[in-house]
């Protein structure tokens, strides 16, 4: 027996189970098709009906528009309120960027360049309080002569001929 005829061997009503399956598909596609063409029915009635003139429109629609205009205006409010503090933040602003204009910058040290480097922050740290450079190249996984150059650089040697 081919094997594309597998369902004539269901016993017992297998076939007719099936049967059953997809008569209650079409039945489900039906019923989703008259739903959607009778909502698009009414969204399409609700967007034709002419609007209200103003002296027919209900009180609770006049309440709401009340009601939406008192929250308009407190928002204008509130917005005008942060506008003012937004620009005493930028006054205050632009008078500490001409107070930092005004002052010359400190000269950098020779370690600073050290701390943009965020590998040689902690060995640095510990040459400055005095660890010696194999410790410190045990402890954060650096180099030797990377030890001996931040130990250096700590004590402000400034690499003297032996």
């Amino acid at each position: 027996m081919p094997d594309g005829f597998i369902i004539a061997e269901v016993k017992d009503g297998g076939a007719l189970s099936v049967q059953w399956v997809i008569g209650g598909i079409l039945v489900a596609s039906i019923a989703w098709v008259v739903f959607e063409v009778v909502r698009w029915w009414r969204v399409r009635q609700r967007m034709a009906s002419p609007p209200l003139p103003q002296s027919a429109a209900p009180f609770g629609l006049d309440l709401t528009v009340k009601t939406l205009e008192r929250r308009c205006e407190a928002m204008q409010h509130a917005l005008d309120e942060h506008a003012r503090q937004l620009q005493q933040i930028l006054d205050r602003l632009q008078r500490l960027e001409q107070s930092a204009a005004a002052e010359p910058a400190p000269a950098p040290s020779p370690v600073e360049p050290l701390a943009a480097s965020p590998e040689y922050v902690e060995p640095m740290v510990l040459a400055r309080r005095g660890l010696d450079a194999p410790a410190i190249a045990a402890r954060c996984g650096i180099t030797l002569g990377e030890a001996e150059l931040l130990v250096a650089m700590a004590r402000g040697d400034r690499g003297t001929a032996p």
